[in-house]
């Protein structure tokens, strides 16, 4: 099973899609203890926290290096936590939905994916079914990230593709 790390952004916009559930279909998921600081603070959850998304304490070497990509990379601290946690686990996937975090991972060599990729990935593996992913889609258009229209237009015409049937 693959090896996730996942930055704020992803659980924050999939929760408030409802569909945080999404991220445990793509592999063993891991975040940082200051990332599950900057969740809990943010949605102020009332529900217990799932057992699936494991949060990892940082020594104190890794939280000096997660300080200096911090300052190199332009980065916030939970996602330059995040990057230590990705690296130590030897991470296949980066989860975060800040472009300039993207960039920045994806520069690292590490495979960066974000909140609309997870959905995809969901129904491309057929975890969703069309219906589903639709509205999936529509609850992340009114959570707090921003995507352009025509990003979420690309998406959903992505959806005759995945959901095609017959040869193909």
């Amino acid at each position: 099973m693959r090896t996730i790390v996942c930055d704020a952004g992803p659980i924050i916009h999939l929760y408030e899609a409802r569909c945080l559930q999404l991220l445990r279909q793509t592999g063993n998921l891991y975040l940082p203890q200051r990332v599950f600081n900057e969740v809990q603070t943010t949605l102020q959850l009332k529900e217990p926290w799932p057992e699936w998304l494991q949060v990892i304490s940082l020594s104190p070497h890794e939280q000096k290096e997660a300080g200096v990509w911090k300052k190199s990379g332009d980065i916030h601290d939970g996602e330059a936590e995040a990057l230590v946690l990705a690296r130590r686990k030897k991470a296949d996937w980066f989860l975060t939905d800040d472009s300039t975090t993207r960039l920045f991972v994806s520069l690292l060599g590490l495979e960066v994916h974000g909140s609309l990729g997870v959905i995809l990935w969901n129904a491309a593996h057929k975890h969703l079914s069309r219906a589903e992913t639709e509205e999936a889609l529509n609850g992340l258009e009114v959570s707090s990230l921003w995507l352009s229209p025509k990003i979420y237009q690309e998406a959903r015409q992505s959806l005759d593709d995945i959901y095609a049937t017959g040869p193909g």
